[in-house]
């Protein structure tokens, strides 16, 4: 038999913004903790909320090895490591008086809009997975992030656009700057570049142009024949400069998953060459895979395989030096796109804007935008950039050849 605990601790603090002023701040600290018992090939899971109920909980984990879940896989042992990163976040005063100097300051420089945001928040978000079988793992991650709606006052919508940076240092003329690209640029309407295919660029932490892999390569539905890469590994299916990782650290992800697993550049697709699904131990077992550190798992939960973590690999170009002179397209915001069960690609983008030498200079109408899978990873893959979008954030331009035309 082996104990194992699984504890989430949430220290944070966070300032609503309505009507371009803070309108309220919100101070929590949320400690959970699960205990597991795996015994048997079965695993029983009781939790508890506090510093305190331990005992109780695995008396209630033990009790739960009658229910007979199964759970054939060695729990993970004999490894301790702890990684802290970022720096002391923001005290509930601080964040108070940062947010409303922010907002001074863009109602100011632009009057002409409406701010709003669910949440300007700082804090510290601990994970630890331990057991008596040598586990000792534990992450802290200290960050910061600022997301802020806009829209015109003219507007009758809910918003008209959006902005934001998260990471683990801040700096104000910084997200300033960078807010005031965005506003400025909303303002400005241009037209649409001619060409009908044009390079189109995202940030690279969009999900949009990567759910494919998401759906495609989890390991239950690759290993059991229903993903439209599944019996392809091996072959080279991509452009030869993309390549698909696990990327928990890069995301502000603790090192390991909820099974203890540290896949931290787990290779999905290396070199344009299918390599692997994503999985947890249990799915790897069932199909002879490897386990990618994807198993997510409330604190009081089984573990299960999780959506995977996935970043592009980036090239030494930066955005300038990849565009040269050439205008490009970058898209902000796309709500209702997908990719097909064939690989077809198509979405219309809500705001996007004009990329000229690396920067944001005009409002392009709304747009529809159409690929496939194996175009838009294959021969009209640009790459990601090795410069980020904004300095205080890990996004960097991801872009692509795409059919673009006004909707």
């Amino acid at each position: 038999m082996t104990k194992e605990k699984y504890t989430l601790i949430k220290d944070e603090v966070s300032v609503k913004v309505a009507a371009s002023v803070p309108e309220s701040i919100r101070t929590k600290r949320i400690k959970r903790t699960g205990v597991r018992i795996y015994k048997d090939g079965c695993l029983g899971i009781s939790g508890y909320m506090g510093d305190e109920g331990e005992a109780e909980a695995t008396k209630r984990a033990e009790a739960a090895l009658a229910h007979k879940i199964s759970y054939p896989c060695e729990p993970s042992a004999a490894l301790a490591r702890s990684v802290t990163v970022g720096v002391k976040p923001f005290t509930p005063k601080e964040l108070d008086a940062e947010v409303a100097a922010v907002l001074a300051a863009f109602r100011k420089d632009f009057p002409q809009f409406v701010l709003s945001s669910p949440f300007i928040k700082s804090g510290t978000y601990t994970e630890a997975l331990s057991n008596d079988a040598g586990l000792d793992l534990h992450s802290a991650i200290t960050l910061h992030e600022f997301a802020i709606l806009f829209k015109q006052d003219t507007s009758s919508s809910i918003m008209d656009g959006w902005f934001e940076c998260a990471g683990q240092k801040y700096d104000r003329e910084t997200f300033l700057a960078y807010g005031s690209q965005f506003l400025g640029a909303y303002l400005n309407k241009v037209s649409l570049p001619a060409g009908g295919k044009l390079p189109v660029f995202f940030d690279d932490n969009d999900g949009l142009v990567k759910q494919i892999f998401a759906r495609e390569l989890g390991g239950m539905t690759f290993g059991s024949g229903g993903s439209l890469f599944s019996g392809k590994a091996g072959q080279q299916l991509f452009n030869e400069n993309f390549t698909l990782f696990g990327s928990r650290q890069d995301d502000y992800l603790p090192f390991f998953d909820a099974e203890g697993v540290c896949g931290e550049g787990f290779k999905y697709i290396e070199n344009g060459v299918l390599r692997a699904p994503f999985c947890d131990k249990k799915t790897a077992a069932k199909f002879g895979f490897r386990p990618s550190g994807t198993a997510a798992a409330s604190y009081d939960g089984t573990p299960e395989i999780g959506a995977s973590v996935m970043k592009i690999k980036s090239q030494a170009k930066t955005i300038k030096e990849m565009l040269g002179s050439q205008p490009a397209v970058f898209v902000s915001m796309a709500s209702g796109g997908d990719f097909t069960s064939e690989g077809g690609f198509g979405t219309p983008a809500q705001v996007a804007y004009l990329l000229q030498d690396g920067k944001l200079v005009g409002r392009l109408p709304q747009l529809q935008l159409s690929s496939s899978v194996n175009e838009m990873y294959g021969k009209d893959f640009l790459g990601v950039s090795g410069d980020k979008i904004m300095p205080l954030s890990n996004s960097r331009w991801l872009g692509f050849m795409l059919n673009v035309s006004k909707m």
